[in-house]
């Protein structure tokens, strides 16, 4: 193990040069490079499938709180002296990801907001999820508990004090925490202080929360529950992003109920709506859990994920067919009995990294592959 004791600038260059790895979330068929050395086992998180927001940090709503986390998190490693601060952002599915790190020169991991580490890495953040409160270790260097630490081992840092950061309801969303490749002993003031900068992160998850409630409220479709156009183009603008990202291909499905000007003549508009109902039920089923969807228009719905190939895609649409094939339509007052399941029509379109078309480019593509289908059929 190198001794990154005193943290020297010579040591802390010679980090940023050969390491930390950047680990990735990746997707459904996405590739990456193999990490060598060291960093090959460490926490690894691979073929991962996460949803837009997974992560806090991806989450375009949050960026004005970000800057402000940034500055209180180098002023907190500034204050106590330390070798790096971080607000660490906790997924009980993937692991733990810096959302926030110092930017000091002694911090060898400044810069890597899309570090992960697994759930069943022995870091020093798990101990303060474990315990739903503070932790503080002086001095990790010789006892055993620590021996597969790689923060210890690896990074150097042998002391670290770290407080939860919880939702309104209490569920822990992360800590933030200092480390110091030096033993410490911090003073209740400044843990005091430390505390006192997770209160005001702390309250803007609070008006995040209180957001999402608004943005949750104007952009889903009330009748389906899906998103509505607006939201649905919103979480796509995300998801395209993130693509271009970390490389991946994108899939857009456009989907179309068959026949509603039937559903409603004959059955009633009561029956159109439960049409559409079971249609929107039906890709709920059928899509996996990093997809978006959304009812884009009156009959029409829209898919859109990372994929691998068309069959992907095509998969996802057997699905729903096959979903549908089995639902029963039942209206009380409907003009007469119904004895048919909803039909649809669907295209598909895959988008290759790098992905350089738009989102209304994408959306033409497919709305145009289901024209085709639905012409098949006439």
């Amino acid at each position: 193990m190198t001794d990154m004791t005193a943290c020297s600038p010579h040591e802390t260059d010679k980090y940023k040069r050969n390491g930390p790895l950047k680990r990735l979330v990746t997707s459904l068929g996405a590739q990456r490079p193999e990490p060598s050395g060291k960093w090959r086992d460490r926490g690894r998180q691979d073929m991962v499938q996460f949803k837009t927001r997974d992560w806090l940090v991806d989450d375009d709503a949050i960026a004005p709180s970000l800057e402000k986390w940034q500055r209180a998190v180098d002023l907190m490693t500034e204050l106590l002296g330390a070798s790096a601060g971080f607000i660490v952002e906790y997924n009980d599915r993937l692991g733990y990801r810096a959302a926030v790190t110092s930017t000091n020169d002694a911090n060898p991991y400044a810069g890597c907001d899309s570090t992960v580490t697994g759930l069943d890495t022995n870091i020093f953040c798990r101990q303060v999820i474990a315990q739903g409160g503070s932790f503080y270790e002086p001095d990790a260097r010789e006892k055993p508990e620590w021996a597969d630490n790689p923060e210890l081992t690896e990074d150097g840092f042998c002391s670290y004090f770290g407080v939860p950061v919880t939702w309104s309801n209490g569920t822990i969303f992360g800590t933030i925490c200092v480390f110091d490749c030096k033993p410490t002993q911090y003073s209740d003031t400044l843990q005091k202080l430390i505390e006192t900068i997770r209160d005001l992160i702390e309250a803007d998850l609070r008006l995040y929360e209180q957001f999402q409630i608004m943005r949750s409220i104007s952009l889903s479709d009330p009748l389906t529950g899906l998103n509505n156009r607006a939201g649905f183009e919103m979480l796509a603008q995300q998801k395209i992003r993130i693509a271009k990202r970390y490389h991946h291909h994108i899939g857009l499905i456009f989907i179309d109920l068959d026949d509603m000007k039937h559903w409603n003549d004959d059955y009633g508009h009561a029956a159109g709506d439960a049409a559409l109902k079971a249609v929107g039920a039906a890709i709920t089923a059928s899509i996996r859990e990093v997809d978006i969807c959304g009812r884009i228009g009156g009959d029409e719905f829209a898919i859109l994920g990372y994929v691998r190939n068309r069959g992907d895609l095509t998969t996802i649409i057997t699905r729903i067919r096959n979903v549908l094939q089995t639902t029963r339509i039942s209206v009380p007052g409907s003009k007469k009995p119904i004895h048919e399941t909803p039909k649809i029509s669907a295209g598909a379109s895959v988008f290759f990294e790098p992905v350089k078309e738009s989102l209304e480019e994408m959306m033409d593509m497919a709305d145009r592959e289901m024209y085709r289908d639905k012409n098949r059929k006439k």
